[in-house]
């Protein structure tokens, strides 16, 4: 048997979600959009830092490129419940691939300023933003229901473990010729995610009777999204759970280089603490892959979510560059597995035909509270420094999940068997 075929046997035999054509080339499409946006963060960052020596402005950039999931995201559920998703999700990453390429000729022509940055960091957000909510509703018509988790751990590697290959190869351009080269790997690598979406297979159609798309329709069709979740207390906690979790431990983008510069590592160990967080959460995301039941999903949920806060204080309080980069890596793994066991409980629980609606605006509720904190703590960091910002939101993440799991059955329920015991309310299935 060829090399080639034993590897991707292997591959099939511990991800199962890879056995799907179509879902590898969504996975890879994944895995080159989210490297090419870490590479973009770190070389955003530290360039408007350079220019700046403000954390304010590099909060002011990860709010521009984080703001588009709270007022697009919405509209791009109903458009991926309404047309073909990979076709929405290829449009969405051929304009990222235009705004990069653009971000790179401004700043290697040398005319670079910080209001270029936050205008195409704005347009690149704004293009994922519409692309997350349909590559996220393509999974489950992917892979069989029983490789789900599989397909969301992959997805979630793809995205969180990119901060692994993106920052190493971005730091090492970054180090020798700058930040423009890093904007020139990140549209390559934007094209190349192009490049699988376009040999996919996979087209949905709309569902029978849909109606033509009009301003009272859109509002109308986002409102069923927002209204299943309200009245599936399932999704709904696990929402909730998921907007306390992003704003109080993944919020400290825009912190990264003032802690890279008060441990005295500068570029590199910037560079050093995105590739830990890859590397935990690629560590962490494939652990989860491999859950054999949902009482053992449930106790990850927990154990995840206690380390994430563990992970801030560490973070908080390292005195040194070897005790910062050991924090990232629990960081990483124990954020990005929370994420990947919460967005399998929400797809899990969806029915298809209200499935980018509904993962559109958790997308929108996790993604728009880290936009707004990350522009908050960059403010905060010039007046009270980092430190402080990075300890104090783990404690309260803490005090939110254990508060939680003493006053609310149903999350108890999840954390101990993975399930809960009830399903959806008769209503609302009745609408779908």
């Amino acid at each position: 048997m060829p090399a080639t075929t034993k590897s991707r046997n292997f591959f099939v035999r511990e991800f199962p979600a890879l056995a799907s054509r179509d879902f590898s080339l969504l996975f890879g499409n994944s895995m080159f959009s989210a490297a090419a946006n870490w590479a973009l963060l770190l070389a955003r960052g530290w360039l408007v830092f350079d220019l700046t020596k403000s954390s304010s402005a590099v909060g002011l950039v990860t709010f521009a490129g984080m703001a588009p999931f709270i007022f697009a995201s919405p509209v791009s559920g109903v458009l991926a419940d309404r047309m073909d998703r990979r076709s929405l999700s290829l449009f969405s990453g051929l304009v990222a691939f235009l705004g990069t390429v653009g971000l790179a000729i401004v700043t290697l022509a040398g005319v670079v300023e910080v209001w270029h940055v936050v205008v195409f960091a704005l347009l690149g957000g704004i293009a994922r933003a519409v692309q997350t909510p349909a590559q996220q509703a393509m999974i489950p018509a992917l892979v069989e229901k029983d490789q789900l988790l599989s397909g969301m751990a992959l997805s979630s590697v793809s995205v969180h473990g990119s901060r692994l290959a993106g920052p190493l190869l971005g730091g090492i351009l970054l180090e020798v010729w700058g930040a423009g080269s890093v904007f020139i790997l990140s549209s390559g690598l934007y094209f190349g995610g192009a490049i699988c979406l376009w040999r996919m297979r996979y087209r949905n159609v709309a569902p029978a009777g849909t109606k033509r798309l009009s301003v009272a329709r859109l509002f109308s069709e986002m409102g069923e999204g927002a209204r299943y979740i309200g009245q599936d207390r399932r999704v709904a906690l696990v929402v909730m759970l998921v907007v306390f979790h992003c704003a109080l431990t993944m919020a400290f983008d825009s912190l990264i280089p003032e802690l890279s510069h008060d441990l005295g590592g500068g570029g590199r160990l910037y560079s050093a603490l995105l590739m830990g967080l890859g590397a935990g959460a690629i560590t962490g995301t494939i652990a989860c892959a491999k859950l054999p039941t949902l009482a053992a999903q449930g106790n990850a949920l927990a154990v995840c979510g206690a380390v994430s806060g563990l992970a801030m204080l560490i973070l908080g309080f390292a005195p040194s560059p070897t005790v910062a980069i050991a924090g990232a890596v629990v960081a990483g793994g124990a954020q990005a597995s929370y994420m990947a066991l919460s967005a399998t409980f929400v797809q899990d629980m969806t029915p298809d035909a209200l499935r980018g609606r509904v993962m559109s605006l958790y997308v929108m509720l996790a993604a728009g509270h880290m936009a707004f904190v990350n522009l908050g703590m960059g403010a905060l960091a010039d007046i009270v420094g980092v430190r402080v910002l990075l300890f104090v939101p783990g404690l309260l993440w803490t005090a939110v999940f254990v508060a939680g799991i003493i006053a609310l059955s149903d999350m108890r329920q999840l954390l101990r068997s993975g399930t809960f015991r009830t399903g959806a309310p008769a209503a609302v299935v009745a609408r779908v």
